[in-house]
């Protein structure tokens, strides 16, 4: 064999390396398609959707994620300590597997396509939520009304969606306490939203003649 022969033969190997090493490299990096089956489940269940879309399109509440730029470490430490009034969401929520299987259906093209809304509230007994919000107490807070106050923010009218509102009050942030199914059933959970979403609106300030500039 010449020496161009040999050179050839040589350079020929090395690009077959080097592309075989690259499509390894690819295929490990490359999310198996039940990982992103099990995020697309977990964006479900975990309350996402309630806020983000059915799909991570993003809503009037919160911003896009489908294909978001951000790497997944950045996502992770995100999720666990988020801002802008976003709950957090610790490893009893959703393990670190979890939120990479998320990741993963975020950046799939499943994530792409149109979704349905999830997020229809359950029936609820507004009277009977009205007799919850002062049977557990949550008006010492947020007050009778549910209109907010020194020691808690205003929760109604127009309460935050069902899932996200029933997840938070299972699994509070800050000094609210928690209420379980055992204090709380899910029906009075329903009963306490349908009292949020049924309180009036306070008029405007212009309409009331002594505050009206």
């Amino acid at each position: 064999m010449t020496r161009t022969g040999r050179v050839l033969t040589v350079a020929t190997a090395t690009l077959a390396i080097v592309m075989s090493t690259h499509a390894t490299s690819a295929s490990a990096q490359a999310p198996a398609a039940a990982d992103i089956a099990t995020g697309q489940t977990l964006y479900v269940t975990v309350g996402c959707a309630t806020c983000h879309g059915p799909n991570g399109q993003g809503t009037a509440a919160a911003p896009r994620l489908a294909g978001s730029a951000d790497a997944l470490p950045a996502f992770l430490a995100y999720v666990r300590d988020p801002a802008l009034g976003m709950p957090a969401q610790g490893v009893q929520v959703v393990s670190d597997e979890g939120l990479t299987a998320i990741y993963a259906f975020l950046h799939s093209p499943l994530a792409s396509e149109p979704g349905q809304a999830t997020d229809a509230a359950p029936a609820g007994n507004a009277e009977t939520g009205a007799m919850l919000f002062r049977r557990d107490g949550c008006y010492q807070c947020h007050a009778n009304e549910a209109q907010g106050g020194a020691n808690g923010p205003r929760i109604g009218p127009d309460p935050i969606p069902f899932a996200r509102f029933s997840r938070y009050v299972r699994n509070p942030t800050g000094s609210m306490p928690p209420y379980s199914d055992k204090v709380l059933s899910d029906q009075g959970m329903a009963d306490i939203h349908a009292f949020l979403r049924a309180r009036t609106r306070p008029p405007a300030i212009d309409t009331i003649p002594l505050l009206a500039p």
